[in-house]
């Protein structure tokens, strides 16, 4: 029961997170918005008056349509049942689903030789879990058993609304930013204003804008190591079997990432990121290493 209300807490902190997330992002957002406005000599009654919707069409935009996104970022497609290995993936997840006590996510296969898998949905009735063809190929039935039981618990904790939500926003906050950049340097640094407290406040607007990718970059990253270690731990909870997951998560570690797809903007989906394995802790990296990963598990 104790556990039960663990879970119950970090679900509703999740959601929490995931206003307090989307309600940052609109601002770095409505920043860069603001910033172009003003550069080029929008008065800032009027940049506040259009960027500020703008930011929140953009951002209820990117939040329907996140789980259509990921799935063509990383290029995957639903499960074959007719295949033998894709046959034996849905049963897994059908047995883990049930182990959960959630609905059975819908299941889809990259195209990959690599060891990988990732999670993603807005709610669990809704939820997607993604293998790699090389996870189905290199991994025995408890170690892909560990794999799902982890994407399963990302499900469960509410992780992938978290995740998916800032996979939308983080990429349309770059996306913005590359305009912004690009029309300033185009048009000379935004002639619109005179003056040299105007110019100087320009300096820091352009600065907003170049920093704000950043800022929501790193705030991603973050949240996103954090959530791997509680998946492990919970998804080792499911399948009463820390092991499975160690020694998926040892393969995954031997297997170079010779094979990725997709795009990097959605590496920090996956169990592992798809593009470099994160072989000690750093505040770049989207996952924490897996050599501490595999110690947790183990002294569990």
């Amino acid at each position: 029961m104790k556990k039960q209300m663990l879970v119950e807490d970090h679900i509703r902190k999740n959601k929490q997170l995931t206003l307090i997330i989307c309600l940052f992002m609109v601002l770095l957002l409505f920043s860069i918005i603001f910033a172009i406005g003003y550069v080029f000599g929008l008065p800032p009654i009027f940049a506040t008056a259009i960027g500020l919707p703008i930011a929140l069409a953009y951002i209820l935009l990117t939040y329907s349509f996140s789980v259509q996104s990921v799935i063509s970022a990383a290029g995957a497609k639903p499960a074959n049942p007719q295949n033998r290995d894709e046959k034996i993936l849905i049963y897994k997840v059908e047995e883990m689903a049930i182990a959960a006590g959630m609905p059975t996510p819908k299941v889809y296969v990259q195209d990959s030789k690599d060891i990988n898998a990732f999670a993603t949905g807005k709610k669990p009735e809704g939820s997607i879990i993604c293998v790699t063809k090389g996870a189905l190929q290199q991994l025995n039935n408890e170690e892909l058993e560990g794999v799902i039981s982890h994407e399963m618990s990302h499900i469960k904790n509410r992780d992938i609304l978290v995740m998916t939500v800032t996979v939308g926003v983080v990429g349309a906050i770059a996306l913005m930013a590359e305009i912004a950049i690009r029309s300033l340097f185009w048009s000379g640094g935004g002639r619109g204003r005179k003056g040299d407290g105007n110019a100087i406040l320009i300096v820091v607007l352009i600065l907003a804008i170049i920093l704000a990718p950043i800022f929501s970059r790193l705030t991603y990253l973050a949240i996103s190591r954090k959530r791997e270690y509680l998946a492990d731990a919970n998804g080792a909870y499911l399948t009463r079997n820390p092991e499975g997951l160690a020694k998926a998560l040892e393969k995954i570690k031997a297997d170079y990432p010779d094979d990725p797809k997709g795009s990097k903007t959605v590496a920090p989906l996956y169990i592992s990121n798809p593009f470099k394995r994160a072989l000690k802790d750093s505040l770049w990296s989207t996952h924490p290493p897996i050599d501490e990963r595999v110690k947790r598990l183990r002294s569990m």
